[in-house]
């Protein structure tokens, strides 16, 4: 994935909220403040004085005028991608490449598929993607951005994810009724040699996710090589589960 954005360096200041940072451009020395795209608490790597990269959001309306891309590691300097709508553009673009081999030769990709399932009491849920392999038989697939990595492993999420539990449940209820369904985790640096859930953080996605396993949900992850102008997959590492069940 090529970037269509430019960055500029700046050194974070602070983050007033989830969704917006401060920053002060190493050009120019100004301060500004830039959307933050992951809602993750981000804790280990928005650290004040660190180096991060934003682009102009070029869009008026915007009450932020610039947009956070990317960290610099505190220790390493290893570059981070903060942006997690990427990993869906990515996990697409992986797909046309025949890049994942569990999702080998679709005959059929649809994105953004609602389907209705009895759980959720009249709700239509919205999944990422649903496959139609040879056989006519659906596959769907949630892709979730990982950026937490500690001493070498990844893990997801920082921070309670009420959302991310409910499509792991979904998953689970797709299984249930006789369709395949994944989950596949982007995590958006290349430093990690393995994913689990982090019961610490959110243990009842932890246990939802034991659980989709389970009963046969697939769940994969795979690391990402980063650089200021792109994004590509790397390879795939094996996710862990076990913890505090």
């Amino acid at each position: 994935m090529n970037f269509d954005f430019t960055t500029q360096p700046a050194t974070f200041l602070a983050r007033p909220n989830r969704f917006r940072i401060e920053a002060q451009l190493h050009e120019s020395g100004r301060v500004i403040s830039a959307h933050c795209p992951d809602p993750g608490r981000l804790l280990e790597l928005l650290i004040p004085g660190v180096t991060v990269h934003v682009s102009p959001a070029n869009n008026p309306a915007r009450k932020t005028a610039w947009d956070l891309r990317f960290v610099e590691h505190p220790e390493h300097g290893q570059l981070i991608s903060l942006d997690s709508r990427l990993p869906n553009q990515l996990f697409a673009e992986g797909l046309a490449a025949g890049f994942f081999a569990p999702f080998a030769n679709p005959q059929k990709i649809a994105r953004e598929m609602t389907v209705d399932l009895p759980h959720t009491h009249g709700v239509r849920s919205r999944i990422d993607y649903r496959l139609i392999d040879a056989q006519g038989r659906p596959c769907w697939i949630e892709v979730k951005s990982a950026t937490l990595v500690e001493e070498g492993w990844a893990y997801f999420p920082d921070a309670v994810t009420v959302r991310g539990r409910r499509h792991v449940e979904e998953l689970t209820a797709l299984v249930k009724r006789g369709d395949r369904a994944a989950i596949t985790f982007i995590i958006q640096r290349p430093d990690a040699a393995g994913l689990s859930p982090q019961w610490t953080a959110d243990p009842d996605f932890a246990r939802a996710l034991v659980a989709a396993d389970a009963v046969g949900v697939e769940i994969y992850a795979y690391t990402c090589c980063v650089t200021l102008q792109s994004m590509t997959l790397a390879h795939p590492v094996p996710v862990v589960l076990a913890g505090d069940a």
